[in-house]
């Protein structure tokens, strides 16, 4: 069995709207965007009903306030009584569908089932559908709801106004609301009963200038007419047993009528109407972006920039957070200390290091901590710092992890971006949050506790080793330099004290007498020595100490990143990643809209401000107002 072809797109709009379709749905970050979704979903449906119907008929509808004679005109333009037309008003309450009957009237979606339809089989309006719909003014507020929805599908609307109703304050704010995806056509009813409508008409063009409606950038078309008029023809021609469309007898009261049936009959051709349903298709996009765009900050890069570094500050001050909450009570352990200066002050070696080895001996003997350190090994060394990382509680790093994180979060609403809203899912993260979170949040903190304990105890002893180095083969010769130079000095005394200088008797006795004191001398002079040593020693001691906590303390930081790299490293960096993304392709995006919407009816209209409708000039538009609607107004 044969694929029927795929149609193509003769605007070439379709992976324009569908990558706008898919940006608005995967971007939750911006407030201004949240608040406006579901219009702008809304808008996005209804765009993509108006690209599936580009080869199906022009929807027209008859557009107008109670009491205008739409349905008269609907009458006329169908030579029948197709709508209930009365003096009752409102007349018209429901819809009411005149399509060709090999059309079908599909292309009115779900209208469809609520409408009156009443087919033809006119082969100059094959490929148009006319609705007759509720008045914008009706009272009924279904039947408003039904005129909303019956907009939303029109292509061409015919706007029946009349001298008396021109001006509706309602009217130009309904106009306002659809001045997008809709061409316009005026028709001035009722000119039988109009004094001077050319005057009415002059002043109309002026309003619709003056709140900038268009049509595909030009003014539109006003045509007056008396739809009660044709319709006295036509009755006269089927008592005549003439046609009702053809060969009427028209007098000049039924105004521009054949200019109207020539539009909607020839004018409306194929080509015209492929021209008008891409070029509003065209309008909606442009609008639907420059809603879009409104909604998108200018400044994002910037703000990411400011947000990532206030980021990496946050991880330093966890990082700092985290080492006081597993060192703090190691840093200002005595125990702790007594037991690294013990391992330092007998590391040195030689005869300075003989003295401290002395020294730390007898503290080992007097004071806390020194004692223990006399019989410590290596595996003693990690149960003992094992014992004092054992009192970090995990609930108590769980707790400044989070409040990190959170702090991420403020930091975002702060700069203006918004998380996914509750119940919502986005790429940006689970309900309410920018950070999803990890799967295993709790058996991180868990782990990165776990591998402190474990990392830190484990190399206590290798940094140890590494901070009692001296840094350069020179230390231990300057450490002993001068007690050696000393013990030289003595050792040479007393050699020398023993050579005999005569061979009296007893000369050797008196040397090995007087050589005695210079020992004890040498002795003493090397102990003071080593003790005028030692407070630079005790500041060396101390720098080990410190440097050794302080490559101890690196665990930390690759304890973090190894454990909790997801949830602090790797999570904050996607949600910037991906809104700086966000906007460039959103950049992207715009500038391949701004190349293809071009080609497609120009630059859209101005957008006037925002403002209240008022069927009463100001006294600016009254001076820019010309001569014929002056002395209409007079």
């Amino acid at each position: 069995m044969s694929q029927r072809p795929r149609r193509q797109d003769p605007t070439g709009l379709a992976p324009l709207i569908d990558r706008l379709e898919g940006w608005v749905g995967r971007t939750r970050c911006y407030p201004a965007l949240e608040k406006d979704r579901v219009s702008l979903e809304d808008l996005l449906r209804q765009i993509k009903a108006r690209q599936a119907s580009l080869e199906q008929p022009l929807r027209i509808l008859l557009l107008g306030g109670t009491g205008v004679g739409k349905s008269t005109l609907f009458n006329a333009l169908g030579g029948a009584d197709l709508a209930m037309a009365a003096p009752v008003r409102p007349t018209t309450r429901e819809l009411t569908a005149y399509y060709h009957e090999d059309n079908g009237s599909a292309s009115l979606g779900k209208l469809e089932a609520r409408a009156k339809l009443v087919p033809h089989s006119r082969e100059l309006l094959r490929d148009k559908i006319v609705i007759d719909a509720p008045d914008f003014d009706s009272t009924a507020k279904e039947n408003r709801k039904l005129l909303e929805e019956a907009l939303r599908v029109t292509d061409l609307a015919l706007c029946v106004v009349t001298a008396e109703k021109y001006l509706s304050v309602e009217l130009f704010s309904l106009l306002a609301k659809h001045r997008d995806g809709i061409e316009y056509v005026f028709v001035l009813n009722k000119i039988d009963r109009t004094q001077d409508p050319e005057l009415i008409a002059a002043d109309l063009a002026h309003e619709l200038d003056k709140h900038k409606i268009t049509s595909q950038g030009k003014d539109p078309r006003i045509l007056a007419v008396s739809a009660l008029a044709v319709r006295r023809a036509q009755h006269e021609a089927t008592e005549a047993g003439l046609s009702t469309l053809d060969g009427l007898s028209l007098g000049e009261e039924a105004g521009r009528w054949p200019e109207l049936r020539d539009l909607l009959e020839r004018e409306l051709d194929k080509v015209r109407i492929r021209e008008i349903k891409a070029a509003k298709l065209a309008d909606r996009v442009k609008g639907l972006l420059g809603r879009v765009e409104s909604h998108v900050p200018g400044e994002v890069p910037e703000k990411v920039e400011r947000w990532r570094a206030a980021w990496l500050a946050g991880r330093r001050d966890l990082t700092t957070d985290l080492l006081r909450n597993f060192f703090g009570v190691i840093q200002h352990d005595p125990e702790v200390h007594n037991v690294l200066r013990y391992l330092f002050g007998t590391g040195f070696r030689g005869l300075f290091g003989g003295f401290l080895t002395l020294t730390y001996g007898i503290r080992s003997l007097l004071l806390p901590g020194f004692s223990r350190a006399r019989s410590l090994g290596t595996k003693d060394l990690e149960a003992l710092l094992e014992e004092r990382l054992r009192l970090v509680e995990i609930a108590g790093v769980e707790r400044r992890i989070e409040g990190v994180l959170d702090r991420f979060e403020q930091e975002g609403r702060a700069l203006g971006f918004h998380p996914p809203e509750r119940g919502t899912v986005s790429e940006l993260g689970a309900t309410g949050r920018f950070l999803r979170q990890a799967e295993s949040s709790t058996r991180g903190v868990a782990a990165l506790v776990l591998a402190v304990r474990s990392d830190a105890s484990r190399e206590f002893y290798g940094i140890c080793t590494v901070s009692a180095a001296d840094g350069t083969p020179l230390g231990p010769i300057l450490w002993n330099l001068l007690p050696g130079v000393v013990l030289i000095a003595g050792v040479y005394a007393f050699v020398g004290s023993l050579v005999p200088t005569g061979v009296a008797p007893g000369a050797v006795a008196k040397s090995l007498t007087g050589a005695v004191p210079l020992l004890e001398g040498t002795l003493l002079s090397l102990l003071l020595t080593c003790a005028i040593q030692w407070p630079v020693a005790e500041r060396v001691i101390n720098g080990r100490v410190e440097r050794a906590l302080a490559l101890l303390e690196g665990v930390v930081e690759r304890a973090v990143e190894s454990c909790l790299g997801q949830a602090v490293v790797d999570e904050p960096e996607r949600v910037l990643a991906e809104i700086l993304e966000r906007h460039r392709e959103f950049e992207r995006l715009r500038e391949d809209a701004d190349r293809l919407l071009r080609d497609h009816s120009g630059p859209p209209p101005p957008r006037p401000e925002r403002e209240e409708f008022s069927a009463e000039p100001s006294e600016e538009d009254e001076e820019e107002a010309p001569p014929a609607a002056e002395r209409l107004r007079a």
